[in-house]
Order: C-alpha cells, then structure tokens, then sequence
C-alpha cells in the first residue's frame, strides 16, 4: 500500500522576495524639486507560509524588510539610504506598519529626500503591504491540497442537486417571480434574486478577485478550465458545474455574466449583475441575479454564499465569515 501524504503546508519566501523586487523598486515621488526612488529590495527576513487548517487555506508570515532608496533635492544634491521595517505580518493593519528611515550621509541638504521617504513613500509601501497577502494566497492558494468536504470543485454538484424547501426559499432569499423564459425550444419559469454582501476591501481589490485567474483559482481552489475575463469571454469553474461569459465588464464597478449551474435545463442561462460601491473603510457587492429557474434559487443563493462569498472572505481575509 502506499500512502499519499496531501500538501498541506507551501513555503513561500523565494517567491516572496521576486515579489517584493518587483512590487516595491516601482515606488517613486516627486515633490516641490524632491525627488526620491525605492532602488533595492536589501533583504527579507522571516517565514511565509500558506498552509491548510482545519479544511481552509490561509497566509501565515512574519517578515522584516529592509530597502534600500536614492534621491535628490531641489538642487540637485544626490542622497541615499535605507527603510526598515521590523514586521510585516499577516495580522498587521495598513496603519500599524513602522518605518525607520535613515539617510547614509545625514547632511541638512538631505534631509528634504529624507523627509518625501516619510510622507510620499511610506503610504505607498503601506498599501503595496497591505496587497501582498491577497496576492500571495492568489499565486499560492491553488497549490494547496483540500479534502473532498472543503473542495468547491468536489462538493458544488452535491449542493447543486439538493433539493429545495418551498418553505424556506422565500424567508431566506430575495426574489421575485419572473417571466417565463424560452430557451430553444422549452419554457423555464424563473424567479429573480437580489441581495448586498460586506467585503473588508476596496472595490478595487474585489473587483480583481472576479477577474484574475490566479486570484480565481484560489477561491475555487482549482484552475478555471476556460477563463477570458473580458466582453465574450468565456469561463468554465468548478471542474465544469458552473460555465458561462462575460457579458460586460466596467472596472471596479461592474460586472454582468450569463451563468449557469450544470443541473439547470439544458441550454438555459441565467444573468448575473455584480456592483461592487466602495464605502469609507469597505465595498458592498451588491447582486441581481435574472433568470435563476424556479426551485433553484435557495440551492443557487446557497451556493453563491459558500463558494464565492464566504471562499472569498476566508482565503484573502476580506471580512468575517457569513
């Protein structure tokens, strides 16, 4: 017999210092004649891992980065010198980063190059920080082993065929009766659902985890077999129980799919409206779904909660669990 031991745990800290090479030496600012660069990346300190606990895939790191910057000032005096910054953890918030900022020859004429560091460079670092953990669990999330209970790509079909209760389809999921639609020849009745969810993210942020293969195939926890995030194109996820196209995209705010579930009436196509309204300090992702079949809206909210809301939430730490 041999025994197969699943990838639980991946150690990501060589890709972890590509990434901050390529991310960090991009941050720049200018003001007033002050000019100044993140030039070098000098070293990265720590572990960073992404590890599977309990069925769920999560980023556990504890990093010291240290880097390096050039400038000059309104005269064109050169300077140089170091930013460190003792931790950069999963559980650090975008405000509680700590940036020791050191100009190698410290003269008075320097001290505007490092002044800029301070006010121009560091909200930029502050962010670039706060995206590493989505993207890292996006390149590195798939790779991870699920059991069959916690693997969408296994357990979306057993959902999907679940049969509905006419008494809680109503209480539990806002919709409304629709025409009747033909689809090729045959009737299907069906019903429309809204609803609104919380993410701790920006638009931004939550937008691209619709539209980024690699941030796709994390939350699915597969590779899509057909993915073109673009008007027309197509997708397949959940080895083939969902399929559909992108019917338009408008960055940040809006996307509309045709979608469907394996199990519905052959042919048949549902749309699916998603608007994400960013707030002061989180996004709603508010939801129309036209054209979900009769029967199937309970089974279909259900499975939009736990495989795209709460999958979501749970691998990029966008907010507490549904």
């Amino acid at each position: 017999m041999v025994l197969h031991n699943p990838k639980v745990n991946k150690d990501a800290r060589d890709w972890t210092k590509d990434y901050f090479n390529q991310k960090l030496t991009t941050i720049e600012a200018e003001e007033n004649g002050v000019s100044v660069k993140v030039t070098k990346v000098l070293s990265i300190d720590g572990d960073v891992d992404v590890s599977q606990r309990k069925g769920k895939v999560i980023t556990i790191f504890d990093i010291n980065v240290k880097l390096e910057y050039s400038g000059k000032n309104a005269d064109g005096v050169e300077a140089s010198g170091s930013i460190n910054v003792p931790e950069v953890a999963h559980d650090t918030e975008e405000d509680e980063y700590v940036f020791e900022i050191t100009n190698y020859a410290d003269a008075k004429d320097k001290q505007a190059i490092r002044d800029l560091v301070r006010t121009k460079i560091t909200p930029q670092l502050r962010k670039a920080f706060g995206a590493f953990s989505g993207d890292l669990m996006a390149e590195h999330g798939k790779d991870i082993q699920h059991v069959p209970s916690n693997d969408p790509a296994v357990t979306a079909k057993k959902v999907a065929a679940a049969p509905s209760s006419s008494n809680s389809a109503t209480k539990d999921t806002k919709s409304t009766q629709s025409e009747s639609v033909h689809t090729k020849g045959h009737v299907v009745n069906t019903v429309t659902l809204t609803e609104t969810y919380e993410f701790n993210t920006s638009a931004e942020q939550l937008y691209l985890t619709f539209v980024e293969p690699q941030r796709v195939a994390a939350f699915t926890r597969a590779s899509p077999r057909e993915f073109e995030p673009k008007e027309g194109g197509k997708f397949v996820l959940f080895g083939g129980n969902v399929e559909g196209a992108f019917k338009s995209l408008e960055q940040n705010k809006k996307i509309v799919q045709s979608w469907r579930l394996a199990e519905w009436p052959k042919d048949h196509f549902s749309t699916l409206t998603l608007v994400f309204d960013q707030g002061s300090d989180s996004t709603n992702l508010r939801l129309k779904w036209d054209g979900v079949p009769v029967g199937q809206d309970e089974v279909t909210k259900r499975n939009f909660e736990d495989y795209y809301v709460r999958s979501i939430k749970t691998t990029f730490g966008f907010g507490a669990i549904l």
